[in-house]
């Protein structure tokens, strides 16, 4: 019998779609119907189980399953404790936070004294109200958490945001952070047997391959050789570059170099400002160290 690891999935939504992309970029397809709640990839050899988002926790700490990727939301809330964090994984980035009617100001956390505030995670955030030893009524709601102050639930919401756009959409103004938040591969505490370690390895190295590419570029230049030392100042994120001599130009080399940070434009004009000309910048797809 082919040996396999379990992973449980959310469902559906944002940290579904962001599931599925990096396992497709890290050559592992999955099945996108909306029906299937178990999928197999005889070809890696994985099981995927799609469940709610709240349950994922348990599947794992519980060992139904070998591995889940929730958000670091989740695990603060349920207190997973033999589970663990095995690789953040870069998407589904958000923050938890404090927020309340346009117009309405507190001017220290020692003002939420006496509020209720109306949240979906209730254990995170009574555990921050503690440890400032403050007094609020936490009010817990299932959803349509923004709704709250409206109609006098609660003065103050706790709620994940990520843009912001609907905190806005609702009359509601962020005013502290309580907790930052991203999609995170999470395993159980205990060795895994021999064989299922390896196939988890061999998926560990595929999506640190993708993840490292996705935050890494490949830039090709010409600059005067006086300037490389500058240049290791503009990309410190970079590794020792490749220097060719161009052909009729004694004075200059052409570079190639992987960045392993991401390119902005204020970088270019960096280069620029170096002496830098003739600069390319590509994604990489695929990036192994």
């Amino acid at each position: 019998m082919q040996t396999k690891l379990s992973i449980a999935l959310q469902k559906s939504g944002r940290l579904s779609d962001g599931c599925i992309a990096l396992f497709q970029s890290a050559g592992i397809k999955i099945s996108e119907s909306n029906n299937q709640l178990l999928v197999q990839d005889e070809d890696f050899g994985l099981d995927f189980i799609f469940a709610r988002d709240d349950d994922i926790p348990g599947l794992v700490e519980n060992g139904v399953c070998d591995l889940g990727i929730i958000g670091e939301n989740l695990l603060q809330e349920y207190n997973v404790n033999a589970a663990k964090v095995i690789l953040k994984l870069g998407f589904a980035k958000c923050r938890l936070s404090l927020a309340n009617m346009r117009g309405t100001k507190y001017g220290s956390i020692n003002d939420l004294n006496g509020q209720s505030i109306a949240t979906s995670y209730p254990k995170t955030l009574s555990k921050f109200l503690n440890d400032n030893n403050i007094k609020s009524k936490v009010v817990t709601m299932h959803g349509s958490v923004e709704l709250a102050p409206q109609i006098g639930i609660a003065d103050v919401i706790c709620d994940l945001v990520s843009s912001g756009a609907t905190l806005k959409e609702n009359g509601l103004v962020e005013f502290m952070k309580i907790a930052d938040s991203e999609a995170v591969l999470i395993g159980q505490k205990r060795d895994l047997a021999e064989q299922k370690q390896e196939l988890l390895d061999r998926l560990l190295l595929r999506i640190n391959g993708v993840l490292q590419a996705s935050q890494s570029r490949y830039i090709m230049m010409h600059i005067d050789k006086t300037r490389l030392s500058a240049l290791q100042k503009v990309l410190p994120g970079s590794e020792s570059p490749t220097i060719l001599e161009l052909q009729g130009m004694p004075e200059k080399v052409a570079v190639h170099v992987v960045s392993l940070e991401e390119v902005f434009w204020d970088t270019i004009e960096k280069l620029k400002e170096i002496g830098a000309s003739s600069i390319l910048v590509f994604p990489i797809e695929k990036i192994i160290f």
